[in-house]
């Protein structure tokens, strides 16, 4: 083992550019070289950089109240806790910083709702290969891949991993929860087909159904909800515009009074600034219909891509390009092309442009990556 020439962990390897500023669809690096952010600090910022609703309500918060504690009430965190809940069919809020933190109060949510029935042993948690779920020790057990674990074991017990094929006929009374993205982000933006015979395994076992829009969700796949209705719901990344915000919502009334005062909580969770920075873009999401720009975004990106003769996968504004072959080179030479993306795997390009992105800035991803797979060979 080596130590890393600068002060962190070496969690994160060689960086290969220093970003300094942002600006809409735009992010420019500390040699001046401005780039198109189709990666947006993976599917954080739906509205681009300093969008100016985000902007002006956070330099209002922060000549008001910084932070306060969830020991007292703030105004605008209630007010975004309303806006939030009004979007998810009147559920009950649980604001943290992260969707790790999301995930980790779901899990809770889910046994504490059976303790709450009077069958404490029913913890299982079901989840699918492939999955992403956080970096938390419960995140890792709830994430099944291999690479991420290795080193960090005992992990928390009570959870099976599935392939999502399998997953309906898995469901049983002994189910606490499925837990699953509607279209799986790190197992290459692969939608997940099969949402409605485990929503029906549910319903049948009482099981609860708990959906990661953590990545894919608030409008990024063409549709602010799907086509199955959840009993709760984490999100976070795209949630606080560029500030760190997580959120539990859950959809289904018996949910709302599973957690008693002392069950749960977070210091920094629903902190005013980041709460204000999320309900100026949860109210430009909807308001300027973003949902539907995604949906016809991605499709001009889904064809420009496929016309290079890539295989792609995926909804709306959360795409990969599956290149069959180790996608470092072709990532090297789409940042050189002026395009910022993120991996999808070893061998796929993800796309994660804000939900504001326009035709010409669409084309202009799909030419660059057409540079970058010519001159990656």
């Amino acid at each position: 083992m080596t130590s890393p020439t600068h002060p962190f962990f070496n969690t994160y390897g060689q960086r290969p550019l220093t970003l300094v500023r942002g600006e809409g669809l735009r992010v420019q690096d500390d040699q001046g070289r401005w780039y198109l952010d189709a990666c947006t600090g993976i599917a954080v910022l739906a509205l681009g950089h300093r969008h100016p609703a985000v902007v002006a309500a956070v330099q209002a918060q922060l000549d008001a109240l910084w932070h306060a504690s969830n020991l007292y009430g703030v105004p605008v965190q209630s007010s975004f806790a309303e806006l939030l809940s009004d979007t998810f069919h009147g559920g009950a809020v649980f604001l943290c910083n992260s969707g790790a933190e999301a995930n980790e109060a779901a899990i809770k949510l889910a046994r504490k709702f059976w303790w709450r029935q009077g069958q404490p042993e029913r913890v299982e948690i079901l989840t699918a290969e492939h999955a992403f779920h956080g970096r938390t020790l419960m995140g890792l057990a709830l994430t099944p891949k291999p690479a991420y674990r290795r080193g960090f074991g005992p992990l928390p017990g009570g959870v099976r991993s599935l392939p999502v094929a399998d997953l309906a006929a898995a469901v049983s009374d002994r189910t606490a929860a499925v837990l699953i993205e509607p279209v799986q982000g790190e197992g290459g933006c692969r939608p997940v087909s099969e949402l409605a015979a485990i929503r029906a395994a549910c319903d049948a076992t009482g099981a609860l159904l708990i959906t990661d829009e953590i990545q894919c969700g608030l409008g990024r796949t063409g549709q602010l909800h799907g086509a199955v209705r959840p009993d709760a719901v984490t999100l976070a990344k795209a949630l606080g515009g560029g500030l760190p915000l997580g959120a539990l919502v859950a959809t289904r009334p018996d949910l709302h009074g599973v957690f008693q005062p002392g069950d749960h909580g977070s210091t920094f969770g629903g902190n005013p600034v980041a709460c204000a920075a999320g309900h100026a873009t949860l109210r430009t999401i909807l308001d300027d219909n973003l949902a539907d720009n995604c949906a016809t975004q991605g499709q001009r990106l889904r064809a420009g891509l496929e016309g290079l003769g890539l295989r792609v996968t995926g909804e709306g504004l959360m795409l990969a390009a599956h290149l069959g072959r180790p996608a470092g080179p072709t990532m090297a030479a789409l940042r050189d092309a002026g395009v910022l993306a993120c991996p999808s795997g070893a061998e796929g390009v993800r796309f994660l442009p804000p939900f504001t992105i326009d035709s010409s800035a669409t084309d202009e991803v799909v030419a660059a990556m057409a540079v970058a797979v010519e001159a990656a060979g």
